[in-house]
């Protein structure tokens, strides 16, 4: 396992929550694949879980996105939030399958170092500072 779910992660909304789990469990399913030692070429597996990956991130920024302005998020957050979601989805993007498929577990290492650094990093800083905005409304309702 590359990133385990911690309490920490939670950003009060039980949604992006679960959304954050999912997107931990698809980059542990990578590292499992990419731990085997059975001689096979785990390309295509690789390649359907990576792909998964990126929709299921490009889904989940878009429910962030659009609860940023059903909550009234600022716009200096929002815009810093939309810049890293943006920045996540171009590096994915760029990541050559050739060399994938030339290099697998160096480059399968590589991705997964950058996916659970980005995805830690994204949670506890950016993410976390929405869950903050959430929980003081939240507080200021009752």
């Amino acid at each position: 396992m590359i990133i385990k779910w911690r309490d920490e992660y939670s950003c009060y909304d039980p949604v992006i929550d679960e959304q954050h789990r999912k997107l931990m469990e698809l980059i542990n399913q990578m590292n499992d694949i990419a731990d085997l030692d059975d001689g096979y070429d785990h390309y295509d597996e690789i390649v359907e879980l990576f792909n998964g990956l990126k929709e299921y991130a490009v889904y989940h920024f878009n429910y962030e996105e659009s609860q940023f302005e059903a909550q009234g998020y600022d716009s200096f957050n929002t815009k810093i939030q939309v810049l890293e979601h943006k920045s996540f989805v171009n590096k994915v993007a760029a990541i050559d399958l050739y060399e994938l498929d030339e290099n697998q577990n160096e480059t399968v290492r590589s991705v997964l170092d950058f996916l659970s650094k980005w995805l830690d990093h994204h949670i506890l800083d950016t993410d976390k500072r929405f869950g903050e905005f959430l929980k003081e409304k939240e507080n200021q309702k009752g």
